[in-house]
């Protein structure tokens, strides 16, 4: 398999774990500071689907930079 893809999937994987462990925190601190029902909920989803795209940018801009250095 190819380095590229190895990091893509990589950046996947993380991303998704990341995105769940950011929405359980968003979500628990929510709750915490009295932000009920869906509006908790929607802040949750929002920081988990910030930490996926941030984990998949990352992962493809290494790929990029790796392809360029020849690596």
């Amino acid at each position: 398999m190819d380095i590229y893809k190895i990091l893509i999937l990589i950046g996947g994987i993380f991303g998704f774990l990341g995105a769940c462990v950011a929405y359980l925190i968003t979500w628990n601190e929510a709750k915490k500071h009295d932000i009920r029902g869906k509006n908790a909920v929607i802040e949750g989803v929002n920081m988990a689907l910030f930490t996926f795209i941030f984990f998949i940018i990352l992962s493809i801009a290494l790929a990029f930079i790796f392809l360029k250095l020849g690596l």
